[in-house]
């Protein structure tokens, strides 16, 4: 009986003296298993006592910190998603602004091929899609050639230019070539991307500018020219005369001649025949004369040819012809 109550007492002293412990362990696996709330019960104020306290201290602090931790990841992925989201719709606008832009743009790289076009640059230079620009050589597809078919130097294009020079260029009198390998002239503007104060890169702004160059020529032909003959007016004339007044054209000639009776003509049968008395009038002086001589209207019915390196028996001959031009002529009645 006395070994058995003896057992006893140690097992229940045991149990005693052991149950922090096992508590202090079961607690630990708890935290281990992802229980952050699980704490040690202190059941004595000794050093078991105190190595609880410290123990819950520490899961404490721990706790304070994961859940500090949760707030911050929750904080910046709040952060980085309206972020994101900030870029793509800035992106979006920005593909909207570029897409909705009747101005053809695209950008380079270093080495010049194409990082981005825009629907309007596709159609202008005859793509189907933007595929077969991109990681292209800009200036080997589209910008290889003068309008005569010269090669164009890469080292005298402007485009080129502006990402090693890091400045803006631009020119209004160079083509472009399609894909169908057809020019067309272009007004481009050619602008460095700089990123943290280095070039990375050029947006080249274009467009077609065939009808204005259409429109200019015909301005400047029209300056130039006689409306209703054609042939060059008096202020061209005297221009083009400085020309051709130089000694390699001598010796020089000149025609002096003038359409007899256009007013009578005006008077009787109107002025639409005196119109068709003056076009027939220049366009037997242009048959009379070569390529190389000059045939201008500097009046109402005055005309002058001027004739580089014709003496007076080539003269005689070209008279000769302007008179067998009118002497079978007839306008109206």
């Amino acid at each position: 009986i006395a070994i058995v109550l003896a057992f006893l007492i140690y097992f229940l002293l045991m149990r005693y003296l052991f149950r922090p412990f096992r508590e202090l362990l079961d607690t630990s696996e708890a935290m281990a298993a992802g229980d952050l709330s699980a704490r040690a019960p202190i059941r004595r104020g000794d050093e078991v006592g105190l190595l609880s306290q410290r123990f819950n201290r520490v899961a404490d602090k721990l706790q304070d910190l994961i859940n500090n931790l949760e707030n911050n990841v929750r904080k910046r992925t709040g952060e980085l998603y309206q972020t994101t989201k900030s870029l793509e719709e800035s992106r979006d606008q920005l593909r909207l602004i570029l897409d909705s832009s009747a101005e053809a743009i695209y950008g380079i790289d270093m080495e010049g091929r194409c990082t981005f076009c825009n629907p309007s640059c596709i159609r202008a230079l005859g793509f189907e899609s933007e595929a077969g620009l991109l990681g292209q050589p800009m200036h080997a597809l589209i910008h290889h050639s003068h309008l005569d078919g010269t090669p164009f130097e890469l080292e005298d294009c402007k485009i080129h230019r502006a990402i090693q020079e890091g400045l803006g260029f631009e020119s209004d009198d160079e083509v472009f070539w399609r894909s169908d390998g057809t020019p067309f002239p272009v007004e481009y503007h050619a602008h460095p991307q700089i990123r943290d104060g280095r070039v990375v890169g050029a947006v080249i702004t274009f467009m077609d500018i065939s009808d204005r160059k259409e429109k200019e020529s015909r301005i400047q032909y029209l300056s130039c020219h006689d409306m209703l003959t054609g042939l060059q007016n008096r202020r061209c004339f005297e221009e083009n005369r400085a020309v051709l007044d130089v000694p390699e054209n001598l010796p020089l000639s000149v025609i002096f001649a003038d359409i007899n009776g256009l007013k009578m003509t005006n008077d009787i049968f109107g002025h639409g025949a005196g119109d068709n008395l003056i076009r027939r009038a220049a366009e037997i002086l242009g048959e009379a004369c070569r390529e190389t001589d000059l045939v201008a209207r500097v009046g109402g019915d005055e005309f002058i040819l001027l004739l580089p390196n014709t003496g007076r028996e080539v003269a005689e001959e070209i008279l000769s012809r302007i008179r067998e031009g009118f002497s079978d002529a007839r306008v109206e009645a």
